[in-house]
């Protein structure tokens, strides 16, 4: 072998893999109820690689209003869990992020009006009530019945219109 292409051998096999610097920030705010990498952090590296780890989701079912703290160490376990080797990760900046979810993206927002209907068999009944919490289609929120004054639980079914919880 000539001594040449023996000392890029060399050197290919001494160079270590390409790494991603994750830098943590201290608080991120996020619409949706996914929070992916790209929220919390930036990421310099290999584009292909950070352009897979900006869209890796690292939290779900977060709720309109909510806050949370997501650790290093939650972040780290979410990637290797995804299959990412984290050997090639390194991490910087804050140890734990404080993430808000906006209530914007929400089907009911806290405060807003809403139409309670309650139905048990063939009977349907609906009243204006009041949403004392936000929530996306499907998730069950508190709410307040103007006329009985009364708290209920109700799952949210459409933008404006809740169902109670029996």
């Amino acid at each position: 072998m000539k001594p040449l292409a023996l000392a890029g051998l060399l050197l290919a096999l001494a160079t270590p893999p390409a790494t991603v610097t994750v830098r943590l920030r201290g608080s991120a705010v996020v619409e949706s109820p996914e929070v992916t990498l790209g929220e919390l952090a930036a990421l310099s590296g290999p584009e292909r690689m950070v352009r897979a780890l900006e869209r890796m989701v690292v939290r779900t079912d977060l709720r309109p209003g909510q806050l949370l703290r997501i650790s290093a160490r939650e972040i780290l376990d979410a990637l290797a869990q995804a299959g990412f080797d984290t050997t090639r990760l390194r991490l910087t900046g804050a140890r734990e992020v404080v993430v808000r979810r906006t209530d914007r993206s929400a089907a009911v927002r806290r405060g807003s009006a809403v139409r309670v209907v309650a139905a048990v068999g063939l009977v349907r009944v609906s009243a204006p009530g009041v949403a004392l919490e936000s929530g996306d289609l499907g998730q069950v929120i508190r709410v307040r019945v103007i006329p009985t004054r009364k708290e209920v639980a109700a799952r949210v079914v459409q933008a404006e219109q809740v169902a109670v919880v029996f």
